[in-house]
């Protein structure tokens, strides 16, 4: 499982202003909605929203059919958090080639089981639309230790150029060799993108030459995103961007939110403070059968502890068990529990609460 991932998890939503009217002797005491009693402490709820944002790899307008193992596959990943208490949306980047836990589903769409594959492959079960993209929501939600994913965004590839040019183009420093693709990005200098220039410059990979695995695309991306935010903050003067770009992107957007919840989240991410996170490190090799897997190692997420880029991880699944990497799990940033994680104070009482009420409705 994900150390790096289980730490940037436990860094978005602990709380971090505590406060001195409860104590650990009665830690229910006066409790309310807007506190959480974790580890001997009081914190204040955040106001947290999650976003999955994936780009699909099909080059045509979104469509739902009845296949349920189409291969539009998760070619882009990203999650999104605002966090409205404190005014900053943090993205995390999911590598595509990342190896997690993956829901086959049926021809009726039922989860017919799960195997161990590339995140992106999650989205190859359902028909291609908003199943799909839930059922790469579900991976994500496992590969981060079942955090909640509330809404999920699907876009097919082709939309790239339809946000690039409606910004009126993105400027980026070109740090890729592209000449076995292209002349129009040159190395070291800076491009601003225009029309399929800009898919070009986020998608490129194996047909470079060089560098087959996702690690520098995702720097890239990285980078463009950044760019694309500066120019979304600017569009967001004009009242009728978002309705204009909507327009144009809906035949190639699937999504679960509504379009007043799409204009919240563009409202608030376009006013907030942006943080990219580094994605989780780890190593890129070979399967078995031939393609790229990404594996998060435990020497990445003890190097991030001692630098302080992650300020503490919670773990419950470890690289080799019975757990021997005692520099980690002796750290005193790190929380370990035997695969219980799930075994809370919170947890136990929202399944006792769950339990009365199945007795009580049972038979009506």
């Amino acid at each position: 499982m994900l150390a790096a991932a289980a730490a940037v998890l436990l860094l978005l939503y602990r709380w971090e202003n505590r406060p001195t009217a409860q104590t650990e002797d009665d830690p229910y005491a006066g409790e309310d909605e807007s506190l959480t009693y974790y580890n001997g402490g009081w914190y204040a709820r955040r106001d947290v929203e999650t976003v999955l944002v994936m780009g699909v790899d099909k080059y045509a307008a979104q469509t739902s059919g009845d296949n349920y193992n189409q291969q539009q596959q998760a070619d882009f990943l990203l999650l999104l958090v605002v966090d409205r208490t404190a005014g900053v949306c943090r993205v995390l980047p999911l590598n595509r080639d990342t190896m997690t836990e993956i829901t086959a589903l049926g021809l009726a769409g039922e989860q017919v089981g799960t195997f161990n594959g590339q995140l992106a492959l999650s989205h190859t079960y359902g028909s291609g639309g908003l199943d799909s993209a839930r059922n790469t929501g579900r991976a994500v939600s496992s590969l981060l230790y079942g955090v909640d994913i509330d809404h999920v965004m699907a876009f097919t590839m082709d939309a790239v150029p339809v946000i690039n040019d409606a910004v009126g183009g993105v400027t980026v420093l070109v740090e890729d060799d592209f000449s076995a693709v292209t002349d129009q990005l040159p190395m070291g200098q800076e491009v601003t993108l225009h029309g399929d220039l800009a898919l070009t410059f986020v998608q490129s990979r194996g047909d470079m030459g060089g560098e087959k695995t996702n690690i520098n695309r995702m720097s890239r991306q990285a980078a463009y995103l950044r760019g694309l935010y500066t120019r979304l903050q600017s569009a967001a003067q004009d009242e009728s961007f978002l309705v204009q770009l909507l327009l144009e992107l809906s035949s190639y957007l699937t999504t679960d939110c509504t379009a007043n919840q799409l204009n919240d989240l563009y409202r608030t991410v376009s006013q907030d403070r942006l943080e990219v996170l580094d994605p989780p490190a780890g190593e890129t090799e070979v399967g078995d059968e031939g393609y790229m897997e990404f594996h998060v190692d435990e020497a990445a997420l003890l190097a991030a502890l001692e630098s302080g880029k992650v300020r503490a991880a919670g773990l419950d699944v470890y690289a080799d068990e019975p757990a021997s990497n005692s520099a980690l799990y002796s750290h005193p940033m790190v929380s370990c529990t035997p695969h219980i994680g799930a075994a809370t104070v919170e947890a136990q009482k929202r399944i006792g609460a769950e339990i009365v009420d199945i007795i009580t409705n049972f038979g009506k």
